[in-house]
């Protein structure tokens, strides 16, 4: 019983993981790490982007690994999340620099990512954007 609660007790703060896992997410993105995408996103994930395209992870990451795409900066703010158990709701603000398809992009984006929490990592399950005026 007391290696139970000394486990319980020596268990990272979700909140803390989610956070973690959330900046590592912005960071692999602006820097195309595709090692790291592919660890933090799930298998299943689903995007939809603010032009409405429906992306699964193997579109995503080859995009990402494109010449015509690359960025910047990539920098969310104004996140807030809530967490229930292995489950994890995240909305923000990101503004996106860089080339995406050979062009100049400069944007901001709302965005809701669902996280979900498996073997004590948060993956991203899915996301969906929109541009904000």
């Amino acid at each position: 019983m007391l290696g139970l609660v000394l486990g319980l007790c020596l268990r990272a703060d979700p909140a803390a993981e989610l956070e973690a896992a959330s900046k590592a997410y912005d960071a692999a993105v602006s820097k195309a790490d595709i090692r790291a995408l592919d660890a933090l996103l799930s298998p299943s994930v689903v995007f939809t982007t603010a032009t409405g395209r429906v992306m699964d992870k193997k579109a995503v990451l080859a995009m990402l690994a494109s010449p015509d795409t690359r960025y910047e900066s990539v920098e969310s703010d104004q996140v807030k999340r809530a967490i229930t158990g292995d489950l994890a709701i995240e909305t923000g603000r990101v503004r996106v620099r860089g080339i995406r398809n050979g062009k100049p992009v400069s944007e901001t984006q709302r965005y809701t990512d669902v996280w979900v929490r498996r073997d004590g990592r948060w993956q991203l399950a899915a996301e969906h954007t929109s541009l904000a005026p």
